[in-house]
This record gives C-alpha cells, sequence and structure tokens, in this order.
C-alpha cells in the first residue's frame, strides 16, 4: 500500500501540474505525504527507529504533521470535488484546520510527541484524520449510487462510474486500517508492535491497494472489460 500510495500520488501530482486544479494536488498530495511519508515516520518512532527518545519524538512529530496536512488535504478534496459551494462543507474543512493545529500545539505543550503517549491532543488528530477518510468514501459512494443511475439511461461512462465504487472502496480502506489502529490503541501500550494490529493493517493495506490502482491507473484491458460489460448490458433495440 505504501508504494502504490507513493505512485498515485506522483501520478496525480504530475496531472495536477498540468491542469493546475485543487482537487488532483491535494489528493496527490494527500497519498504521497501520508501513506509513502507519514505512515512510515510514525511506524519507525513507535518502534524505536532512532534509538533515542528526543529522536522518535522529533520522527513522531514529523510524522503527525505529514500526516495531518495529507488528511487536510483529503477535507479539501472532498469538499472542492463532491460539495462545491456548499456553507457546511467549507465550514467543516475549517474545523479539520483547527482541529490538527490544536492537536499539534497540544502535543507539544503536553507529551512533547512522545511516541507512546495517547494524550487528549493525540487522540483529536486521530479523530480528525480518521474522519477524514470517512467523509471522502461517503461521498464517493454516494456518486456511485448515483452514477449507477445514470449508467442505465446511458448518461455516464462506465469507467467513471465505476471509478466512484473503486474510489469509495479505497477510502474505506484507509478508513478500516485507521479503525483497526483506533482499536490497537485502545488494547495495547504500543499498537506499532501489536501482532494483530499488525496483521490486519498489513490486510487492509493489500485489499485496498488494489481498488486504489485501478482507480486511478486502470490498465487498458480493465477499461475495455468495464465497456464490455456496459454494452452486454445495454437493452437490445426491437
Amino acid at each position: 500500500m505504501i508504494g502504490v500510495d507513493a505512485v498515485v500520488g506522483v501520478r496525480l501530482l504530475g496531472i495536477a501540474r498540468r491542469t493546475r486544479q485543487l482537487p488532483e494536488a491535494m489528493l496527490g498530495m494527500a497519498f504521497l505525504l501520508l501513506g509513502g511519508i507519514g505512515y512510515p515516520l510514525t511506524t519507525a518512532a513507535r518502534r524505536g527507529a532512532l534509538g533515542s527518545e528526543e529522536g522518535n519524538a522529533a520522527l513522531m512529530a514529523l510524522g503527525l504533521l505529514t500526516q495531518n496536512v495529507a488528511c487536510f488535504g483529503v477535507y479539501l478534496m472532498t469538499a472542492r470535488t463532491f460539495r462545491s459551494g456548499e456553507g457546511w462543507a467549507r465550514a467543516l474543512v475549517w474545523l479539520a484546520a483547527a482541529a490538527f493545529t490544536a492537536s499539534l500545539a497540544g502535543q507539544a505543550a503536553t507529551d512533547r510527541f512522545a511516541p507512546h503517549s495517547m494524550s487528549p491532543a493525540y487522540w483529536l488528530g486521530l479523530g480528525a484524520r480518521t474522519a477524514a477518510f470517512a467523509w471522502a468514501c461517503a461521498e464517493s459512494w454516494r456518486q456511485y449510487r448515483l452514477a449507477t443511475r445514470r449508467l442505465q439511461l446511458g448518461l455516464v461512462d462506465p469507467l467513471v462510474a465505476n471509478r466512484f465504487l473503486l474510489f469509495a472502496l479505497g477510502m474505506g480502506g484507509v478508513l478500516s486500517a485507521f479503525l483497526v489502529f483506533v482499536a490497537g490503541s485502545l488494547t495495547s501500550e504500543n499498537p506499532a508492535e501489536s501482532r494483530w494490529v499488525l496483521a490486519l493493517t498489513g490486510c487492509v493495506g493489500v485489499l485496498t491497494a488494489v481498488p486504489t490502482w485501478l482507480a486511478f491507473l486502470p490498465p487498458a484491458a480493465y477499461r475495455r472489460y468495464l465497456r464490455a460489460q456496459r454494452r452486454l448490458a445495454a437493452p437490445t433495440p426491437p
């Protein structure tokens, strides 16, 4: 999943460079920063990679900052793509920004980013990060349901409709990984070393990598398959 996030992130940033569009830039940044950088940094900090409390705390701070920036990008992307122009969506983005800022400031003032600390400030940030993917998943699933109705009338390209489903599955997979980690944090002192947390997170990561890859880098054979399925399902003229 880390590899897929990095590849898809770079791909989307390349598209954003050409189109100058915010959603592509924010989502590309989110994939690259969260999966490719932020998650590995916090995992390394929790496993004591640097051998000193100060060094691991610095890793943790950098990892959480990176994750928060990535998840804020998910909020921005979701608001702009699925709820453009709606005031409540803009308010939710600002609320997320405030939660991320308060979380980092609170951790700096209390536990100083100790890797195994579960302070209220840490939980605030974790909750905001988790909610980003819950919202993105829900909005993409909603669009998929709408697209399937339009598909019956021939108003939507089957590849577009399928991408809504794949994106919902990908975001739902990341949400599941966060929920596994939350459960691990509640039941063990160090979820990064808990076998069941690592096993479930690994399984979720592998399963999430597939729809994420197909959503953004679908092979030609997969595109042909979707369009062939649409032709087979189309009603035969009398």
